[in-house]
């Protein structure tokens, strides 16, 4: 079983199954990667060294003859999945027992180079990338006005009884009894007005169905005139706009063109959450620490957890409680903020990654709690 993904490299459900527990060893390999050349040849090489310090970890272990064996075969079918001329900011695979293999490309997450064997698969880049790569969509006005479905880096057009609209600007000029001159043309600035607002009409069923993030992008008179237009669920829909002509572009063209309208998106959702948590100070319902989060997390206490992006945190478990790893007693758990994370996912809450730094007066993780 090999599960080659890009872009929005895992759902929801999908994730939720990643969670749950393997038979040991479950291993992962998590590595930082490059969009261009020469990065991409020199991630090429690091990922065979990566496999080999699997390989040579998983052989340390006192497993059943054939285990590590399988194990690598695994990760290597799924690190020959992995097109590294269509890479993103990080590849993750992931293999256990019974042939389980997965081969994950991540956009727009910052991830430190490890190898982890463990019970449970490496999971909280995954959460980053899907939190990271929400689905929008994108509306491009023209003559013929296009809309486009997003899916983190993916993108295609939507081709159904709405979308695309077409619209032709020249409409014929009519005599003193109302019939058309033959070749004698004018703009209909009603007629647009009148496309504009079938556009709306469109939109507004499609994000009935299907409610998303909107991006518009065009010319800058037609961004205007559609801002003019545009009010209710659809102006609210709208976080950003690009402009330029469109109207030839392909889906991948426009996707490089929106990509900082949802990098600048994220940065404001990144700070609504942080601002959040200033409120859950005020009205106490805030806990701040690893620790404090770990012992709560379980019983469904945190309802949003903000971690920043780069905390690892390597310990043990001793007598049910966290305990920095020295090494010697308890059971070790190679990233504590994976473990928790997962927990609280468990439970039904939210988690947010946050730049370096924002909660270094919390221990670098936070959390708003139900009660």
């Amino acid at each position: 079983m090999i599960a080659r993904n890009r872009g929005i490299s895992v759902d929801a459900s999908q994730l939720a199954d990643l969670h749950e527990p393997r038979p040991f060893p479950a291993v992962s390999i998590i590595m930082p990667t490059h969009r261009l050349l020469p990065g991409r040849r020199e991630d090429q090489v690091r990922l065979k060294v990566l496999l080999d310090e699997a390989r040579h970890r998983l052989r340390e272990l006192e497993l059943e003859r054939g285990v590590a064996d399988e194990l690598m075969r695994n990760l290597e079918k799924a690190a020959e999945q992995v097109d590294f001329d269509h890479t993103a900011e990080a590849v993750v695979l992931l293999a256990a027992h019974g042939g389980e293999a997965h081969s994950f490309v991540l956009p727009r997450v910052s991830v430190r180079e490890r190898v982890i064997i463990d019970d449970t698969f490496a999971t909280r880049d995954l959460v980053a990338m899907l939190e990271n790569t929400w689905k929008h969509w994108v509306l491009s006005l023209g003559k013929q006005t296009r809309l486009l479905g997003g899916d983190g880096q993916r993108i295609s057009e939507v081709n159904n009884a709405l979308f695309p609209m077409f619209y032709d600007e020249a409409v014929p000029v009519p005599d003193e009894r109302g019939r058309p001159v033959p070749h004698e043309f004018h703009i209909g600035d009603e007629r647009r007005m009148q496309f504009l607002r079938q556009i709306e009409t469109n939109l507004t069923e499609v994000l009935k169905r299907d409610p998303r993030p909107l991006v518009v992008i065009g010319v800058q008179r037609h961004l205007s005139a559609f801002q003019e237009v545009v009010h209710n669920a659809v102006a609210d829909a709208v976080i950003g706009t690009v402009e330029g002509n469109f109207d030839t572009a392909t889906p991948a063209e426009v996707a490089s063109a929106v990509e900082p309208v949802l990098e600048e998106e994220h940065r404001r959702a990144q700070q609504r959450a942080l601002d959040e948590l200033d409120g859950a100070r005020s009205a106490r319902r805030f806990a701040g620490g690893l620790e404090e989060c770990w012992e709560l997390a379980p019983l469904g206490r945190v309802a949003h957890l903000m971690v920043e992006e780069s905390h690892f945190v390597p310990a043990r478990i001793v007598d049910g409680r966290l305990q920095p790893d020295d090494g010697m007693e308890g059971e070790y758990v190679s990233d504590a903020v994976d473990d928790l994370v997962e927990a609280v996912l468990r439970g039904d809450g939210k988690v947010t990654f946050v730049p370096d730094g924002s909660l270094d007066e919390h221990g670098r993780v936070a959390a708003v709690l139900r009660y």
